[in-house]
């Protein structure tokens, strides 16, 4: 146990490194049945995160007091000492600063808690009813649901995901070049603010594709199967766990008889 916890630790170090984009990916690919129809809610919340960054003058993370901001400010209501608390326990890497993955972690932690109970088929040992207010000491269990990609998680899914992700990134790259060149004024600037115009103003047809690519692959791949695949593993442990038994029984059995001989 404690050689797999070093495992996942290893894992999300590596993955805290990366850009708020491939954290939101990963969390995707993790969650996708889970958050059901509200997946884009992760997207939305790593855009508005990209702009609080700025807003704060960082570049990738936050300390304590920005993140308690940016938590009150999407309805997660906690006193001071409730969101330092939660705060710091998903602090994983123990840095002293929220990365995005890590907030992720605690705005969707009922949601987490529950697939881990779920997948794991145990009985929740604390109480999920109220959004997780002061639920701390969890930091494992939430590691671990997090690195289990749901059974049965058909590629399709995942490269919709990455695509989606890659559209966003492009398109906000281009719209960050456009808007500095707009800042700077003159004949190029006054171009470059009509394409951002034409830009933001977009029907998002591409961004439309992809979903419905998604959603198709989704309705395939459906929880369903993966709840299926679960169940067959789980079936396929009883019987060689009997099996095993079955085993044990049968050379006690033929040790009996030769002594008895």
């Amino acid at each position: 146990m404690a050689a797999n916890v070093a495992s996942l630790q290893e894992r999300f170090d590596a993955l805290v490194e990366e850009d708020g984009d491939h954290q939101s990916e990963f969390f995707l690919k993790s969650f996708i049945f889970a958050l059901g129809d509200d997946w884009k809610a992760v997207p939305d919340l790593l855009k508005e995160w990209k702009q609080h960054l700025l807003d704060q003058n960082e570049s990738q993370s936050l300390n304590a007091i920005q993140a308690a901001s940016f938590l009150q400010a999407h309805g997660k209501t906690r006193t001071a000492t409730q969101r330092n608390q939660e705060l710091a326990d998903v602090d994983l890497n123990n840095d002293g600063r929220i990365a995005f993955i890590e907030y992720l972690l605690l705005h969707y932690k009922v949601m987490i808690l529950q697939e881990y109970y779920k997948r794991t088929d145990t009985e929740p040992e604390e109480d999920l009813s109220g959004d997780g207010v002061g639920i701390t000491g969890v930091g494992p269990k939430l590691l671990d649901e997090l690195f289990t990609l749901p059974q049965g998680l058909d590629p399709a899914i995942e490269h919709a995901i990455e695509a989606f992700t890659a559209h966003r990134r492009e398109k906000a790259a281009k719209m960050k070049q456009l808007e500095d060149k707009a800042a700077a004024g003159g004949v190029k600037g006054m171009a470059a603010a009509q394409e951002l115009r034409i830009l933001q103003s977009a029907d998002g047809t591409e961004e439309n594709r992809i979903e419905l690519t998604l959603a198709a692959a989704k309705r395939r791949a459906s929880k369903h199967s993966g709840e299926e695949a679960l169940q067959a593993q789980k079936r396929q442990m009883e019987e060689e766990m009997k099996k095993k038994a079955e085993d044990s029984k049968a050379r006690l059995a033929a040790r009996r008889a030769m002594f008895e001989k």
